[in-house]
């Protein structure tokens, strides 16, 4: 088949994108089925003309228009392609920014009679009941926060119960934008390791990291770990700067080709004082993106071990055009690769073959670090000891299952129990131990708010809910770095890569213990 020339496609391109914000006729030529551009950019306004006019349902032919550019977005068959318009956009916009709509919602519940009012903010553990008069009762918490932050005004109202009471207030809660934080503040671990996440590259995700890196030398790190876990990506420059902290100015981090084989090379920019700390990267299924470009430039540097399981395998780079002011369109428009030239893209699952089986996976091929060490050229990085993360347990299965749409409510009744905790005084140290009679004053509590959960199926959940009411309980009395410290005794993946850090003196020691570690099949 013929392909179609470059210089149509813009032509066409022009057109249906200046139909879509004008709806404009653009020509006189006599449409037909074949012919040049602009006749099949008739027949295209006399097909939306004639569905506008006879169609059995009344879409407007704005709509349209609409419809017809994400069609045509949707035809290219690109995963990552998107017409973003009005909220999609505005959220696309938050989300690069690094701001969110604040709708006043407290993670931390405060003390009973703590800011009461009907203009308090909204608490943990109040129950939404409904959103600007639309019934909320029983939605999940993921569903009201999204209705909360995605209405159109500047304010919303809310009712609410407040937990223990009978009575519903009705709160006017103000959307605000606020900045969420890239990285987290970090935490300084036992023997001098230092962990932090760093959650999306959003714009200055690379000035955070640093401040909270300097700040852990400071107070005497000899050592990080990087949890880039989870990390969808982002922008690719905040990848580079982020990968740049860690290199020599002029290492390259990553090439791009794009269409017509064009590349372009992103080398590290200014550098951080950081060359004495050992680094140990996480990363998991869900580090995507501009993420995994961190992760390869490193691995590829030899400049950090990787630790987790293989990432996502997004190999390829995403272009935004504004095309209005509530609108832009969202394309593939370059492949990326590691300095080792390695492509980390995943096919797609539902590649088949011609027989009906999976096409078979080529032969992975062998490329290089610069010191030499072979690292295979597969979908996303692969870790240089892989360890798998703590499976749900048992006891949280039952719990789930038992509580079904219950579940949230016992999360508030969770989280109230454990301000009642720190009120009371009987906790007073950071490694205090989840007692059975706190379990007990807990399971009372829910019994009291008519959370169905019976005896036998709490007991059966003892180990998982002690750990969370110790979650809590920390959170309230020490605050969230010491929450961190006690989370991170059941993370199998931070524990991996800490013996890996305190068993090493120097960055090449610590990636030689993993791939030793892995080699004898220590990987867990």
């Amino acid at each position: 088949m013929k392909s179609f020339p470059r210089a149509r496609w813009i032509a066409l391109t022009s057109v249906v994108a200046l139909s879509f914000l004008s709806g404009a006729w653009l020509t006189r030529a006599k449409p037909s089925a074949g012919g040049s551009v602009y006749q099949q950019a008739r027949l295209f306004e006399n097909v939306v003309g004639a569905i506008n006019r006879h169609y059995i349902d009344s879409i407007g032919e704005g709509d349209l228009y609409q419809r017809a550019a994400a069609a045509l977005v949707t035809s290219l068959n690109d995963p990552y392609a998107e017409l973003l318009v009005r909220e999609n956009y505005r959220e696309y916009q938050r989300q690069m920014s690094g701001t969110k709509l604040d709708v006043g919602v407290q993670d931390v519940p405060v003390e009973s009679g703590a800011g009461a009012g009907d203009t308090a903010a909204l608490e943990a553990s109040d129950e939404v009941l409904s959103i600007d008069g639309r019934r909320t009762v029983g939605w999940s918490a993921s569903r009201v926060d999204e209705a909360l932050r995605r209405g159109a005004g500047p304010s919303v109202s809310v009712l609410v119960r407040p937990v223990g009471s009978d009575r519903p207030v009705v709160r006017r809660i103000t959307r605000t934008a606020v900045h969420v934080p890239a990285a987290s503040p970090g935490v300084l671990l036992d023997g001098g390791v230092g962990y932090v996440v760093l959650h999306r590259m959003s714009d200055h995700a690379a000035d955070e990291l640093r401040a909270a890196v300097d700040g852990l030398k400071k107070a005497g790190m000899q050592a990080l770990v990087l949890d880039l876990r989870s990390n969808p990506g982002g922008l690719i420059r905040e990848g580079v700067k982020v990968a740049g902290l860690f290199l020599d100015p002029g290492d390259t981090v990553a090439v791009s080709r794009g269409r017509d084989a064009t590349t372009r090379a992103y080398l590290a920019g200014e550098s951080a004082d950081w060359d004495g700390i050992r680094l140990v990267l996480l990363v998991n299924r869900g580090t995507a993106s501009s993420a995994e470009v961190i992760a390869g430039a490193l691995q590829d540097h030899d400049r950090a071990a990787i630790v987790g399981t293989p990432s996502y395998g997004k190999g390829v780079l995403q272009t935004t055009y504004p095309l209005g002011e509530e609108v832009a369109l969202k394309l593939t428009t370059a492949k990326w690769f590691t300095p080792s030239g390695r492509w980390v893209q995943r096919p797609p699952a539902q590649a088949i073959g011609a027989a009906g089986n999976r096409t078979p996976a080529l032969e992975p091929q062998a490329f290089r670090t610069v010191a030499g060490r072979p690292i295979p050229d597969q979908s996303g990085i692969l870790p240089d000891l892989t360890v798998r993360s703590s499976l749900r347990s048992d006891g949280e299965r039952v719990l789930y299952t038992a509580l079904g749409d219950d579940l949230e409510r016992f999360r508030r009744v969770l989280s109230a129990y454990a301000a009642e905790l720190r009120a009371d005084g009987s906790v007073t140290d950071e490694d205090f131990k989840v007692t059975g009679d706190m379990r007990e004053g807990l399971y009372l509590r829910l019994q009291a708010e008519g959370v169905s959960i019976g005896r036998e199926t709490f007991e059966d959940a003892s180990g998982y809910v002690a750990d969370q009411l110790g979650y809590e309980i920390t959170r309230e009395l020490f605050g969230t770095e010491s929450v961190v410290r006690r989370q991170a005794q059941a993370d199998r993946q931070l524990q991996a890569a800490l013996r890996l850090l305190r068993g090493s003196r120097t960055q090449q020691e610590t990636i030689t213990s993993a791939v030793a570690a892995q080699a004898a099949g220590r990987s867990r």
